[in-house]
């Protein structure tokens, strides 16, 4: 009954005005994108991320420290089934770097409705999709992306393609039966190991009607969809990311937690080799 209550609260603080459907799907991936930052904070300061049900929405949804993909997802996930959708959770390969070995590192929401078949992502930091993406179409269009589908019998490939842009693909997505075991192994290695990407940088993202927000370290990108303009800037103290983390990215992080992240960067990016 807790778990009940928590997903309930989770969902009242979406608003959602869709019932059913295609629609609640879309509302609800939308609006979580824009209320819960994506973020490796906690990645990064060393804490162990419990994906136990309750600690996890006590994390993300009632403490609002954010999270990745792990987290995100499962929250999406668990809401989504109770709300009666047909769901089960998938893993992909980020291809980002066009790296073709990369490990499954992933997760994500594979839906089937009404005879489609959808990827839902509410936790790939600033390049995730707005929309749900039918995987038996080739193109899903919203706004300025538009996402390319590549299916095969065991796998999905998902591209970007932006106008100006090199098409970029985000990830391969294996369509295997996935238990929350696999979840575990995965999102252990994903903030525990010393060469994990989120446990040596500073990402955090939120993603609204109109912008994409990105903190990567020491810098602060905003892209305006809207009209297609970016701007950037230098991180150069605790305040400004303080400032930052509170009120672009509706994170309640802790003084102590955040000032040791910030530390960390500050440390990382002196000892990093000149490029000659």
């Amino acid at each position: 009954m807790e778990l009940e209550a928590n997903i309930n609260q989770y969902l009242s603080s979406l608003s959602l005005q869709h019932f059913a459907g295609i629609e609640l799907v879309t509302e609800l991936q939308q609006k979580h994108l824009s209320r819960y930052a994506f973020s490796s904070i906690n990645a990064m300061y060393g804490e162990r991320l419990l994906l136990d049900p309750l600690p996890l929405f006590n994390r993300l949804v009632i403490n609002k420290q954010g999270g990745y993909c792990f987290e995100h997802n499962k929250v999406a996930f668990l809401a989504l089934q109770q709300l009666g959708f047909t769901v089960r959770p998938v893993l992909a390969r980020v291809m980002l770097n066009g790296n073709l070995s990369n490990p499954r590192s992933h997760r994500m929401t594979l839906l089937n409705l009404d005879g489609e078949q959808y990827l839902v992502d509410v936790g790939f930091g600033v390049k995730s999709p707005r929309v749900p993406i039918n995987i038996n179409q080739a193109l899903t269009i919203q706004g300025r992306q538009t996402y390319q589908v590549q299916k095969t019998a065991d796998t999905v490939k998902v591209t970007l393609l932006e106008e100006g842009e090199a098409p970029l693909t985000l990830y391969h997505v294996d369509l295997a039966e996935v238990f929350e075991s696999d979840c575990e192994v995965a999102h252990f290695y994903s903030h525990q190991h010393p060469e994990a990407a989120f446990v040596n940088n500073l990402v955090v993202s939120r993603i609204t009607d109109c912008h994409r927000y990105l903190l990567r370290n020491q810098s602060y990108f905003e892209w305006h969809e809207c009209d297609g303009s970016v701007t950037e800037t230098k991180v150069e103290s605790f305040a400004q990311l303080e400032q930052l983390v509170k009120e672009t990215f509706l994170l309640e992080t802790p003084r102590a937690v955040l000032k040791s992240v910030y530390d960390k960067v500050l440390t990382r990016a002196a000892n990093k080799p000149v490029e000659r």
